[in-house]
């Protein structure tokens, strides 16, 4: 996955730095992020990363996986989303915003 891309989604959604980062973390590690390697690798605290996380969620630009932590607690892995995915979720959205100014006076 390109950097363009994670430029192209970031700017379309208005994301944050932090969002651009955690992305970009979660195209280095294939195999999906922790929200505790997640706060390690971009150096956020876990509440921000959470706060962000669930951002990205609500665009479809992540998904989640339960999984089984070492210490035998239930955890989340999050995965950006197909390329194809991506493109098609920021193209509703720019789609959306046009109708708004559309609907305007």
């Amino acid at each position: 996955m390109s950097d363009q891309l994670i430029n192209i989604v970031v700017s379309t959604f208005q994301l944050t730095k932090t969002d651009a980062e955690i992305l970009k973390a979660l195209i280095q590690q294939k195999s999906g992020l922790l929200v505790s390697d997640l706060t390690r690798s971009i150096q956020r605290s876990e509440r921000t990363i959470r706060k962000r996380i669930k951002e990205l969620l609500d665009h479809g630009i992540l998904h989640k996986e339960i999984e089984i932590s070492k210490n035998k607690r239930l955890a989340y892995r999050y995965n950006i989303k197909s390329k194809q995915t991506l493109v098609s979720k920021a193209k509703q959205h720019l789609l959306k915003k046009v109708g708004e100014l559309n609907d305007i006076d």
